[in-house]
């Protein structure tokens, strides 16, 4: 995390004795898989992993959202469209998606983008 510091004036030479600074904080970049996404807490996941593991259940995109909805994970049908067509979702998608399989997270999330 990166941590600037001004005066509330615009900057640290120019500051009264009765100013206080204020801290200004920046987050790190986010990490290369969910760079390629263009948008922090987005990640790109593994559609032939994801679109495997719904068919080696015999679920069609719809029967898996229904079945999520009926275990109390949201995840809606246009979502795992998403995810399978190869878009970028929220990590929280990946992380509901990766407990409805019951798998770790890291199975479904692509490690690196692809080309």
């Amino acid at each position: 995390m990166h941590v600037t510091t001004v005066s509330e004036a615009g900057s640290d030479a120019d500051a009264e004795p009765h100013e206080r600074p204020i801290q200004i904080f920046r987050t790190d970049p986010a990490p290369p898989h969910a760079a390629a996404s263009g948008a922090r807490g987005r990640v790109m996941l593994d559609s032939a992993e994801l679109r495997r593991l719904r068919q080696s259940r015999l679920l069609s995109q719809q029967d898996l959202a229904d079945d999520c909805w009926r275990r109390n994970i949201r995840v809606s049908v246009a979502t795992i469209k998403r995810a399978e067509s190869g878009r970028a979702v929220r990590f929280r998608i990946a992380h509901e998606l990766a407990r409805c399989f019951g798998v770790p997270v890291t199975r479904l999330v692509r490690a690196t983008p692809a080309a």
